[in-house]
């Protein structure tokens, strides 16, 4: 049995890592950064530096701690508007507690259930779609 999917966009991320780039938006305020995508990440997680750029009080969000296998971090989920692609999505991410965390990342709560995903590694090509298009 075959199955067929279409996608919309198509992006080479090179070949360190997949990365994307993204817009986040609060109020009026619009931050452009990159983020990797990563599948085993159950939330969206950014810098306080994005945060801070979007006027944003961080510890006025809602705390979680997350655990990883390099150690845990304390961050604030705040609901803005998340933009890769041509598409736009209202949804909470969190941003870091501490200045030290230097990694933006799109997990699956916030980005990965809200697109389709096609992913090449032997061509670094990210194929996407919003789910349900």
């Amino acid at each position: 049995m075959s199955h067929q999917l279409t996608f919309t966009s198509v992006h080479n991320y090179g070949t360190e890592a997949v990365i994307v780039p993204v817009e986040l938006e609060f109020a009026d305020k619009l931050v452009r950064t990159d983020a990797f995508v990563d599948t085993g990440a159950t939330f969206c997680v950014f810098k306080r530096e994005l945060a801070t750029a979007l006027d944003i009080d961080v510890e006025s969000g809602t705390a979680l701690r997350f655990n990883t296998v390099t150690g845990a971090f304390e961050a604030y989920g705040h609901i803005v508007t998340v933009k890769t692609f041509g598409y736009s999505f209202d949804v909470m991410v969190y941003f870091a507690a501490f200045e030290a965390f230097t990694r933006n990342v799109l997990g699956r709560r916030g980005w990965l259930d809200q697109v389709q995903l096609g992913l090449v590694e032997y061509e670094s090509t990210l194929y996407l779609n919003r789910y349900g298009a």
